[in-house]
């Protein structure tokens, strides 16, 4: 039985839900928006709603009427080194690193073509795409050793990276809040201070050295022990490899100093002369910064 009966008992009830479940949606909405641009305001950064893109290529390299703003609380010079392709979109980094001087090294430019590229063994003019990122490091080092800022940070070219250490993935944000002193003082800094890939035990040199394990799913673990041999013959074989992803880092004018210029000549040869895919080469290299031989130091912590 009954006992409060009405017509619109059995009607209203799920009216009722489908309107308690809009306001949820509304005001989950409007929380994020409120987090989103409270996220903005506290790093002082424009906000990302409504960002205006352009559709061209952007800028494509830095010229000689590129300028530093001066600022007691950085270097005279910082500069970007970004890997990028032709039809890469770089209007973000004018838009908003405009105060840096910038290279930007396009994987597939063609001899004629205005900007930096690096250079590519004639065996793979048809793998632009699979270049490694370090050979950039490297090529922009040896471009420049006679002429290298205070500071220098490698990117990739796109803005949003899901490596990149902050909670939007926002290169920009990184970059805007760099501490050039700590970069001074390291010598070499890993803009990615999460442990998730790479961290703490990537690989296991010494032990696949010594077992030559026939371990198909991990290539560059396999390859690495013998090629660091090749790299750098007079330091020890490493027992346990860690070292944060993925190719992003900063570095002081003195900590490439450290190194001959005839030293990133040999690297730079060996990433274009090696017959190991671009892929596992470019591993191999990465996690080599640690080897006190190699041109710079793993900065734990």
């Amino acid at each position: 039985m009954r006992w409060f009966s009405s017509p619109l008992r059995d009607c209203a009830f799920p009216r009722d839900i489908s309107v308690s479940r809009s306001r949820v949606f509304i005001y989950l909405g409007l929380a994020v928006t409120l987090l989103l641009l409270s996220y903005q305001l506290i790093l002082d950064q424009a906000p990302i709603i409504g960002t205006n893109w352009t559709t061209g290529q952007g800028i494509s390299v830095a010229g000689d009427n590129d300028h530093v703003v001066s600022d007691p609380t950085q270097p005279a010079e910082k500069e970007l080194v970004l890997a990028a392709m032709q039809a890469s979109n770089m209007s973000w980094v004018e838009e908003y690193l405009s105060d840096w001087k910038v290279n930007i090294y396009r994987a597939d430019a063609k001899d004629g073509d205005v900007g930096l590229t690096v250079p590519v063994n004639k065996g793979n003019e048809a793998m632009h795409f699979l270049i490694p990122i370090v050979l950039f490091t490297i090529s922009y080092i040896v471009d420049r050793y006679r002429s290298l800022p205070e500071v220098s940070v490698f990117l990739h070219g796109g803005r949003y990276q899901w490596h990149v250490d902050n909670p939007l993935y926002d290169s920009v944000i990184s970059i805007s809040h760099l501490n050039f002193d700590f970069v001074q003082e390291a010598g070499y800094v890993n803009l990615r201070c999460a442990w998730s890939v790479g961290c703490p035990r990537e690989l296991e040199p010494a032990r696949y050295l010594r077992e030559r394990p026939d371990d198909k799913g991990h290539p560059t673990a396999v390859e690495y022990p013998d090629r660091f041999m090749e790299l750098f013959p007079r330091a020890e074989v490493p027992e346990v490899v860690g070292t944060p992803c993925c190719s992003q880092f900063a570095l002081s004018k003195t900590k490439i100093y450290e190194q001959s210029l005839e030293r990133y000549v040999r690297l730079q040869r060996w990433l274009m002369e090696t017959d190991l895919e671009a892929g596992i080469s470019g591993r191999i290299l990465e996690y080599s910064w640690h080897s006190g031989s190699s041109p710079f130091a793993l900065i734990s912590g």
